[in-house]
């Protein structure tokens, strides 16, 4: 898509836009939401021994899985359940947002980068909660919370990352993030997934690669942060992706 055609996409899509969306609620509402479910969990928690932790590790693999394979099967493939997921993510935030332009202009942006509130309700009522109703029952109320906690803050963790992939470059805020060790490489790891004919084969992880190195769809090495590690996703576009130091 040339630049042209990308900004007369960003302008139609901030038409449409609710004149009363606001970023700083959307993005707070997210975090004190995220925040409020994690302390209520905590609170429920009671002589909490080294033992219950064994659902942490095994929750974050959960969680790792399940955020691959909703990005991959339902955000890249269109399905009659979820074709509106679809169509916001693959038809919105990835034409909003390509490879050499992956930076938000405006805090109306947000809006295509962050997901609907509606989405952290839906998780929690469709796998948090009924997994700690089930690790209680089977165990005790301190697994239950721990396997809520870890899931909870998985998703939070998807959000900010994925937000912070999308800073305009240069900005402070990005700064910050750059100082995080690794977050270079994961940015980058999420560039590659934004190039145009690669975005349905490639990178579906947004925070840690790990399903995608064992299904075999990581594109590039953790050895270099500055260049993708395979010759042909810069072959087959003709150019190399921005590195994070330029």
């Amino acid at each position: 898509m040339s630049d042209e055609s990308r900004e007369k996409f960003r302008a139609r899509y901030r038409a449409n836009v609710s004149p009363y969306y606001s970023g700083w609620f959307h993005l707070g509402t997210l975090c004190f939401g995220a925040g409020g479910l994690i302390w209520f969990a905590i609170s429920l928690m009671s002589g909490t021994t080294w033992m219950d932790f064994w659902i942490v590790p095994v929750a974050a693999l959960g969680v790792n899985f399940f955020e691959y394979a909703g990005h991959r099967w339902f955000g890249h493939k269109k399905t009659k359940i979820l074709k509106l997921f679809y169509q916001r993510h693959t038809g919105d935030h990835h034409t909003f947002f390509e490879e050499h332009a992956m930076g938000y202009q405006m805090v109306l942006d947000w809006r295509v980068v962050i997901f609907p509130l509606y989405l952290l309700v839906a998780f929690t009522v469709l796998a948090a909660i009924p997994g700690a109703l089930i690790l209680n029952w089977l165990f005790n109320i301190n697994v239950a919370m721990l396997y809520a906690i870890t899931a909870i803050s998985g998703y939070w963790l998807y959000e900010i990352l994925h937000f912070s992939y999308h800073l305009p470059r240069g900005s402070t805020l990005e700064r910050v993030f750059a100082a995080i060790p690794g977050w270079k490489y994961l940015r980058l790891f999420h560039t590659v997934h934004h190039f145009r004919d690669t975005m349905h084969d490639v990178n579906f992880n947004v925070t840690i690669p790990l399903t995608d190195w064992v299904l075999g769809t990581l594109s590039f090495s953790s050895g270099d942060e500055r260049a993708p590690d395979h010759e042909w996703v810069q072959a087959r576009h003709g150019s190399k992706v921005s590195t994070p130091a330029e």
